[in-house]
């Protein structure tokens, strides 16, 4: 049983941290995706054809200006250099995984400089990763104040949004950005994921072809056209597309992940897929969902330790996304580690009360830990497997296949709750 999870639930979560350098492009080296090169291409709006380009960054607008002014973004404020000294310990700090000493740090270069807003989009990032968004998102939104169109931290805002099923709401926080600050591509680019999200479509072509007619090789537009094709279905287009992007720049790790998620559905491609996702994470190390796909593959083909060490690594990323802990408890019951795969699924059913994929995880934990499972005898342990897999059909509904794995299960846990019964009621005759 697999959850699926929206990528920007997952990308807010990145935290790559080098340097506190400025420039006029609009990024720092702060920043989560954004931090990759960029590059482009144009479409139009839902027309279903491969972008083409513009012909010249210097066409002339309506206006009098050219394209290249009007794409032309307003030089970003600098932080002090009092609080760039403590804002680059913040940054060697999270590169050791210090989370603590990180904190201090960007804290110290906020006090020194109160407009220091990659600090403060860090510090969200830092309060996201141990699991308390609301202290996030107020982070991020005091980052939003000092710098109104800073990609990251709108990024950082509409991925909690949307990992709380918040569309809507993510919408509602990009779009009078994405309005009024037109020459800020990134905004463009993460409009029209959120777009993609809403499945408001044609409006999704539309965000990415503004920022594609400033730069037709600004590869989060090209990424975003990807998304919508393919779940629009156009999977000529998206691999199309997708081609087109990877010629642009072969190290951006989103396109590998979209590489390997085309390549695992194809037959005969699931070591190429894997291949594609492994290069991702050599891009990006901190690339949750790419460590995630990698690790499914992974359990599937029975490589247990290093699944388990892939969902660990997403799990300190995203520690709030119960698709995570889910697959964490299936691999610590795949490696028979079962009072830590309980306390995963648990811990998912805390984040999300109604998960029929943690019941169902939870029935196959009790139902292979049997008696080994500690504190609970076989009989008992049985019992438990029927009730969470009892609970995962009920949760499940009118989803449920015909043909769902469930039911054999169940029937034998029926033999085994008989055996079992038969077996204690002989030893007490024994022992009588």
């Amino acid at each position: 049983m697999r959850l699926r999870v929206p990528t920007l639930v997952l990308i807010g979560a990145m935290l790559l941290l080098l340097s506190a350098t400025y420039g006029c492009s609009g990024k720092s080296a702060s920043e989560p995706s954004a931090a990759e090169p960029t590059s482009g291409g144009e479409a139009a709006a839902g027309s279903g054809e491969v972008p083409s380009g513009v012909t010249s960054s210097e066409a002339e607008s309506p206006w009098g200006a050219t394209r290249a002014e009007q794409c032309r973004r307003e030089a970003l404020p600098t932080m002090s250099s009092k609080a760039k000294k403590a804002f680059d310990d913040g940054v060697r700090a999270a590169a050791r995984n210090d989370a603590a000493a990180a904190e201090t740090s960007f804290q110290a270069a906020i006090n020194r400089d109160p407009r220091a807003y990659a600090a403060l989009y860090n510090l969200g990032v830092l309060a996201d990763r141990a699991g308390n968004e609301r202290d996030a998102t107020s982070y991020y939104q005091r980052a939003l104040r000092v710098l109104p169109d800073y990609e990251p931290a709108v990024r950082g805002i509409s991925t909690i949004q949307i990992r709380r099923n918040q569309v809507q709401a993510a919408v509602t926080t990009v779009e009078p950005l994405a309005n009024e600050y037109r020459a800020n591509l990134e905004i463009q680019a993460l409009y029209a994921e959120v777009l993609v999200e809403a499945r408001r479509f044609d409006e999704a072509w539309m965000a990415a072809r503004r920022a594609l007619k400033c730069d037709e090789r600004f590869v989060p537009a090209l990424i975003a056209l990807i998304k919508a094709s393919r779940v629009q279905g156009r999977d000529e287009l998206a691999d199309s597309i997708l081609e087109q992007a990877m010629q642009i720049d072969p190290d951006v790790a989103q396109l590998h992940f979209l590489q390997g998620e085309k390549l695992e559905a194809e037959p005969g491609q699931l070591r190429e897929a894997m291949a594609a996702y492994e290069r991702a994470i050599q891009l990006r190390p901190n690339y949750a969902e790419a460590r995630m796909a990698l690790g499914i593959q992974l359990l599937a083909g029975g490589n247990y330790p290093a699944a388990l060490s892939h969902f660990q690594a997403a799990e300190r990323l995203v520690p709030t996304l119960p698709a995570i802990h889910v697959d964490l408890g299936d691999a610590y019951r795949a490696t028979q580690q079962w009072t830590e795969a309980q306390r995963a699924y648990r811990r998912a059913l805390d984040l999300q009360s109604k998960l029929p994929e943690a019941h169902y995880g939870l029935g196959l934990l009790f139902l292979t830990a049997g008696g080994d499972f500690p504190g609970l005898d076989e009989l008992s342990a049985y019992e438990k497997a029927v009730d969470e897999l009892k609970t995962y059909r009920g949760e499940m509904g009118p989803r449920l296949a015909k043909d769902d794995q469930s039911e054999e299960y169940l029937r034998d846990l029926d033999r085994l709750i008989k055996r079992a019964r038969r077996r204690t009621e002989r030893e007490q005759g024994g022992a009588s």
